[in-house]
């Protein structure tokens, strides 16, 4: 297995970051996947693990940093769920028109926490995706908010984001804060995410209207959905209502401990056994 750094454009001709897992040629799937990260992330971080084991069982894998973010270009820490739908179904584009040895007609689609659900809708608006894994997701922004916050902290956070875009309105300024007041951590996620991440403060009335779950209907790659019950970042019923309205073929895994980092620490060899299965099932 070896990896590979490129960029490739989107939305108004922003050259975003990305990196290619690439399988040692005797193991060549000749059939690949996009990974799609969580909140705030970037392609050095959780992607890493599970893109290369999946590389190393013969997938060319891509992991891209969202515009904004990491060393992609566009508005910095300004994160705008359907620009990162519009990131996803590019990215979706160059590994099947781009990289050599990928048969167009085999690519999957690999989405994490938000990135879950981010996947999800790329995966209605692209022809390209024929198997599609979800773990953990953010499937619904406003009910995720909600659950993870005390009452009057939901609604500071509503009234900070529509000054923020208020702010904006008059002065052009965007109102620049840090992701662990949009995405309200309990104590297990202030250990994890102990790095301070920027991210726009009107972030969070987006975030509000993102709703994936909407269009799990619309779906008809066969859809895996792993997800940990005792999950305190994105709480599992996440994972159990999207899953109860997906139509196309569909299985789930639920995990009864682990919390949100389950698939990427102890979890990870079986998440990239479940994902390799469902990709060598579908993408065959």
């Amino acid at each position: 297995m070896s990896t590979r750094d490129f960029h490739f454009h989107s939305g108004p001709g922003l050259k975003l970051s990305g990196r290619l897992y690439l399988p040692d040629p005797a193991r060549d799937r000749h059939a690949g996947a996009v990974f799609c990260h969580g909140f705030g992330g970037v392609k050095e971080g959780v992607p890493v693990g599970l893109c290369t084991r999946l590389a190393e069982a013969g997938y060319t894998m891509l992991s891209f940093d969202y515009r904004g973010f990491g060393a992609s270009e566009g508005q910095r820490a300004l994160l705008l769920p359907q620009d990162q739908v519009e990131d996803t179904v590019t990215a979706l584009e160059y590994l099947a028109t781009q990289v050599p040895g990928v048969d167009p007609a085999r690519i999957g689609l690999y989405g994490t926490s938000f990135g879950g659900g981010i996947a999800a809708l790329a995966a209605t608006r692209s022809p390209r995706p024929k198997a599609l894994v979800m773990t953990v997701p953010v499937v619904s922004g406003s009910h995720w908010l909600r659950s993870i916050c005390r009452w009057y902290e939901f609604e500071a956070i509503q009234k900070r984001a529509l000054a923020a875009i208020a702010r904006k309105a008059a002065t052009g300024e965007i109102e620049i804060g840090e992701r662990l007041e949009i995405m309200l951590p309990d104590p297990k996620a202030m250990e994890r995410y102990a790095e301070r991440t920027p991210m726009a403060i009107e972030t969070a009335w987006h975030v509000l209207h993102h709703e994936p779950i909407d269009h799990a209907h619309k779906l008809a790659s066969p859809v895996l959905m792993l997800g940990a019950k005792d999950d305190s970042l994105v709480p599992y019923e996440q994972t159990a209502m999207f899953f109860e309205r997906v139509a196309a073929e569909k299985r789930l895994e639920a995990f009864p401990v682990g919390n949100h980092w389950l698939f990427y620490d102890e979890g990870l060899p079986r998440a990239a056994e479940l994902a390799t299965e469902w990709f060598s099932r579908h993408l065959a």
